[in-house]
């Protein structure tokens, strides 16, 4: 498979990347920074908002990325 294009050029998410990258449903698509804080912003959105707050989680520490760990601790509280 190819490289995908991840966002438009006006800066939305693609279909393919809410395919790869989503969940089960295609929803709330993690595959960088931006898009990492944006699924923690609206998880409560979700029928599944721990399991939002765990793939960020997964994403932020195979990333090593400190700003989505902090937020992500500040949303568990």
């Amino acid at each position: 498979m190819g490289r995908i294009a991840k966002r438009t050029n006006a800066g939305n998410v693609t279909s393919e990347a809410r395919e790869r990258y989503g969940d089960s449903q295609g929803k709330f698509p993690i595959f960088d920074q931006k898009s990492a804080m944006s699924a923690i912003k609206l998880r409560g959105h979700s029928d599944n908002p721990n399991g939002v707050l765990e793939r960020a989680s997964r994403w932020a520490n195979a990333n090593d990325n400190s700003a989505v760990k902090a937020m992500i601790e500040r949303a568990r509280e």
